[in-house]
């Protein structure tokens, strides 16, 4: 249910940001933008999760206590970043190649990353901080 009130309202952003935006605009957009951001979603974020997962593995010190905890923490908000660091310079190709206004391509991304990580930070980042944990017991248990 939630990601289907994420996508309605990522569909709104982007019809808005859109000259002329209206409400049959997004009536005919809602089902092609619930299809493409399922697709996205396995396409992109699968990815960037792990990523991300690796960059966190490779930069918190396992020498701190509660590593696994730190970098559990560290990638889901790393994928937030890398999400918006390639959404903005999609949004800039975009832009200049379109001739358009800047403006509208990054104040889109930057609503659907803001929107997502709204939606979904309250469980992404306690299940990171569960998951580095349950590692880094395993890591703790095997080593001794």
């Amino acid at each position: 249910m939630l990601y289907f009130v994420v996508q309605a309202v990522l569909i709104l952003l982007l019809v808005v940001s859109i000259d002329g935006g209206s409400a049959g605009l997004f009536l005919a957009m809602l089902p092609i933008g619930m299809l493409s951001g399922a697709v996205s979603t396995a396409a992109f974020i699968a990815p960037f999760a792990f990523v991300a997962g690796v960059l966190a593995w490779r930069v918190v010190p396992s020498r701190y206590r509660y590593a696994g905890a730190l970098g559990g923490l560290v990638a889901p908000l790393l994928v937030y970043l890398l999400a918006a660091v390639i959404g903005i310079l999609m949004g800039v190709v975009t832009a200049v190649l379109g001739g358009g206004p800047l403006s509208r391509p990054l104040v889109s991304v930057v609503g659907i990353v803001a929107v997502a990580f709204g939606a979904t930070c309250w469980l992404t980042l306690p299940l990171g901080v569960l998951a580095g944990s349950s590692t880094s017991g395993l890591a703790h248990w095997t080593t001794e």
